[in-house]
């Protein structure tokens, strides 16, 4: 392992959980092209290394917004279902139907669709909702934001991000949460997924021809993870102090977009 290597990724990567953690993401929308521009070969072993670090940062995250009030147990155990479905369902789709190339191909135009939908949506101020709304808490929309959270499990399955992405708008406009109780719920959510999606890529390393061999490059994941939980704790609690959302927000975009022109330089 490349000492200089290994100062990179844990130094990038401490820098998108103190930055995710803020925004209710996992952080994994970055780390899987930092893992796979530092020395990880391939997709199917830096999509569970990230699950793993999207834990990290999802849990440092809730520590913090649990602290505050901003944590919805309940809602957030309605919602589980359908992401802990996603979460299987992405990760078979993953490792069975698509190749590196294409794998990279489908990680870069969703980086790319959400950065745009995020533009328009900081460029609205959609964001600055500090207060709950509670008639938006219908049975009927509830029910339907379960079942939609089976695509943000599906995106942490198959692509090793927390699906933030998508949990965070659906708390916000569907459900009517405020801003922050959205990040700490959906940070809630994405502990359990995540760990689903990881657990069901070592099933598959076990099932493999030749019998479970432990890949090398998972050495990262005791390495990495208390970088990345120091890194959103520590962000978390100072973002709840001194940030708004909109701010952070503006930040995320940039480096989205960054990660996206990276996989599509590869691809190139």
């Amino acid at each position: 392992m490349d000492a200089l290597v290994l100062l990179i990724q844990a130094i990038l990567i401490f820098g998108v959980a103190f930055i995710y953690s803020n925004l209710g993401l996992g952080g994994g929308l970055l780390f899987v092209p930092i893992l796979l521009s530092t020395g990880v070969p391939d997709k199917d072993l830096a999509v569970p290394i990230s699950l793993t670090l999207t834990i990290a940062t999802a849990t440092s995250s809730v520590i913090n917004h649990h602290r505050r009030g901003f944590v919805d147990f309940r809602l957030g155990g309605v919602l589980l279902a359908g992401a802990l479905l996603g979460a299987v369902v992405g990760t078979v789709f993953t490792l069975k139907v698509l190749n590196q190339e294409t794998f990279e191909a489908f990680f870069a135009a969703v980086l790319i669709v959400f950065g745009v939908y995020m533009v328009r949506d900081w460029l609205k101020n959609a964001r600055s909702v500090d207060e709950d709304d509670d008639s938006a808490m219908t049975p009927p929309r509830v029910a339907a934001t379960a079942a939609a959270t089976t695509g943000s499990g599906f995106l942490s399955g198959s692509m090793g991000i927390g699906g933030g992405l998508l949990n965070v708008p659906l708390l916000v406009y569907v459900l009517g949460r405020k801003t922050r109780k959205a990040i700490g719920t959906s940070s809630l959510l994405i502990i359990p997924t995540a760990a689903v999606g990881f657990v069901a890529y070592v099933i598959d390393l076990a099932l493999r021809p030749g019998g479970f061999a432990w890949p090398s490059e998972f050495v990262l994941i005791p390495i990495l993870m208390p970088v990345v939980f120091v890194g959103a704790y520590v962000g978390s609690r100072w973002g709840l102090e001194k940030l708004r959302t909109r701010s952070v927000a503006l930040i995320f975009i940039i480096v989205l977009f960054i990660a996206a022109a990276k996989l599509v330089f590869d691809l190139l």
